[in-house]
């Protein structure tokens, strides 16, 4: 039998089983409805919570052994950092037991994806549920690290539970055809941890184990920070590199902006007077100008640029501000030291693209 006629029959199994729970549900309800008796009430709700979870493990059913691949999703910027507190936050109310809880270890700094969201979100969601539910301790923690593999983004999942890591590791890395679940309960989380694990990899993800100071061990999610497809038209639509200078005394907000630049020639100043000291040597199509900084904040070094720039009769360069201050403010110190524009922090990869690619048609068109 064929792959293609073995994915019709489960389908059709599958809808058949789903048919027979949608039907169970609707006895359920009016029996609900009807029935005064606290104690078989409290029954009806266990049955329809499984009756759930029955549902939820067909669909995983059907996902994993599938040949077709997932639908492609919308791709998006999105920060990631956000979307894993939020998914976070819904999964801690969801929990009865207040004494469990999963807990995002301190990040100021914003994760930029572009991605399909829905699509990562799912598997957060799914990998830090059946971790919050699995794990015998009372607290599942998640950090950021340090990207291993350039353009990624790694988040790490820990317990004090030091089977958990290997076990989740395993199940999204395995197949159904390679895996052995021995424990009944085993089953319904390790199937659906195989059919999350291989909608990571359609999103070009992966999962494996990494060292955790604190817990030994923890699974970790990797995801590049574009897709594929979006990768391939940025290197496409941008053939003609920009030289950039980012100004910025933080290593976090600088190591972002690059890799948002990927594709153009990036130099780093990190303040002020380095900023003035570098384009007095080297011409820029662009400079991304941090604000606060130390010994000379943006704007007088802008302003400083503007006038060595009017003194040489060189050229005026492009200077973009990059601030977390209120949009106002921007606009009066913008028009005060003489810069191109401004961005709000966190920098968004959609404006970003905008101004390159007005640069890029602007060169074009003089060449």
């Amino acid at each position: 039998m064929n792959n293609e006629a073995t994915s019709a029959i489960i389908e059709h199994l599958c809808n058949e089983a789903r048919n027979s729970v949608h039907a169970t549900f609707g006895v359920m309800d009016l029996l609900r409805d009807t029935v005064a008796d606290p104690t078989l009430s409290a029954s009806l709700e266990i049955g329809r919570t499984s009756s759930d979870q029955l549902l939820c493990s067909l669909d995983d059913f059907r996902d994993l052994l599938s040949t077709t691949p997932p639908p492609a999703g919308v791709m998006e910027e999105f920060d990631l950092a956000l979307s894993v507190s939020q998914v976070i936050e819904a999964l801690n109310l969801a929990c009865r037991n207040p004494v469990r809880r999963i807990t995002l270890e301190s990040s100021a700094v914003p994760q930029p994806l572009v991605q399909d969201r829905i699509g990562v979100e799912q598997v957060l969601t799914r990998v830090l549920d059946c971790a919050f539910k699995v794990a015998r301790s009372s607290e599942v923690t998640v950090s950021f690290l340090p990207p291993d593999i350039k353009n990624t983004v790694r988040l790490a999942i820990a317990t004090r539970d030091l089977d958990l890591a290997p076990r989740l590791s395993g199940w999204l890395n395995a197949d159904l055809s390679q895996t052995k679940l021995t424990e009944p309960g085993d089953i319904p989380y390790g199937v659906a941890m195989m059919a999350t694990g291989k909608r990571l990899r359609s999103l070009g993800g992966s999962a494996g184990i990494s060292d955790d100071e604190t817990w030994g061990s923890a699974v970790t999610l990797v995801f590049p920070l574009q897709s594929r497809g979006v990768v391939s038209d940025l290197k496409e639509a941008s053939s003609d590199t920009l030289d950039i200078l980012v100004v910025e005394d933080c290593d976090d907000s600088f190591a972002l902006s690059e890799l948002m630049l990927q594709t153009e020639r990036v130099q780093r100043a990190q303040g002020g007077r380095d900023a003035l000291a570098i384009l007095q040597k080297h011409r820029f199509d662009l400079v991304l100008m941090d604000i606060h900084m130390p010994e000379m904040d943006g704007y007088t070094a802008i302003s400083g640029i503007r006038e060595w720039e009017t003194q040489t009769g060189n050229a005026r360069t492009p200077i973009v501000i990059l601030s977390s201050d209120d949009l106002d403010t921007q606009r009066q110190s913008a028009a005060q030291c003489g810069c191109s524009g401004f961005f709000r922090k966190p920098l968004r990869i959609s404006e970003l693209k905008k101004v390159l690619d007005r640069l890029k048609q602007a060169r074009f068109h003089m060449a």
